[in-house]
């Protein structure tokens, strides 16, 4: 069974639920940028007295399709259902109120049941997003704190718990990335080269890989340190937001007493 296969059963079927007022693709399908790894993300517009039971209904009829090797329902006001089945095929539905759907866009779902004209009543497209200040202003302080704790893993020679520290501060590296093209839409996480430029790209592309071992590790975080700090001042200050200067001293000077002066801590 392919994903269009998929896609059309369950239309069909969920068609005949009179509590669905309207189904609609999202993600990567409703965006046409789906491939031979792309999940199913469905958007059921159901009143909320129903969502219990059209989530029991909904695990009913894909069991009735195909076999269903996992499954987990989280949420109240909105419930998301993922499931997998046993050829692999990734399928999650999202129930909402209707209300809940006009935040949406034409270009990001996709109508398969829409008797009511649900997605007449959407924007084409949504505005580009400007970065959360929150956001970033956690991105920085947590940055610096997890850097700092290289001299702890290092002092103890905690060489592969280093490397996840380093993963951590890459990924704080591309969350930043993120705030700075602030996209309307990320969509999933399994795509993160259709969200950021070549050029960013190339930057997480470059940055070293640590094997467990001391210099290695302190290699791999000054490198992301290098990157990370002169893109996140520059936004702080096009956002307003107050750097911490003290505290990124602080860790740097830190850094430099428990590594020794034959690293260069410097960025």
């Amino acid at each position: 069974m392919t994903q269009d296969d998929l896609i059309q059963r369950v239309t069909g079927d969920v068609a005949k639920l009179p509590q669905v007022r309207a189904l609609f693709l999202g993600g990567s399908y409703a965006r046409g940028s789906a491939d031979a790894y792309s999940d199913i993300d469905l958007i059921a517009l159901v009143d909320a007295d129903h969502h219990a039971e059209i989530a029991a209904r909904w695990r009913l009829i894909l069991e009735n399709i195909t076999r269903v090797v996992f499954w987990n329902e989280q949420g109240r006001d909105a419930v998301l259902l993922n499931a997998i089945t046993y050829e692999w095929l990734r399928c999650d539905m999202l129930i909402i109120a209707p209300p809940a759907f006009a935040s949406r866009a034409k270009n990001l779902v996709r109508p398969l049941v829409d008797p009511e004209g649900f997605f007449d009543r959407l924007p084409p497209a949504l505005d580009r997003k400007a970065p959360d200040a929150g956001r970033v202003a956690y991105l920085i302080n947590e940055f610096i704190r997890v850097l700092g704790l290289l001299s702890v893993v290092v002092g103890r020679a905690e060489y592969l718990v280093a490397v996840t520290g380093a993963g951590h501060l890459r990924e704080h590296l591309t969350n930043l990335m993120l705030e700075e093209i602030s996209p309307p839409d990320r969509g999933g996480a399994l795509h993160l080269s259709r969200l950021l430029p070549a050029r960013h790209m190339d930057v997480l592309h470059a940055l070293p890989f640590p094997t467990p071992e001391r210099a290695s590790v302190i290699e791999a975080h000054i490198a992301v340190a290098r990157q990370f700090f002169p893109r996140a001042r520059a936004l702080a200050s096009n956002l307003g937001i107050v750097w911490p200067e003290e505290f990124e001293t602080a860790t740097r000077d830190h850094l430099q007493r428990a590594l020794g002066d034959q690293n260069d801590i410097s960025w």
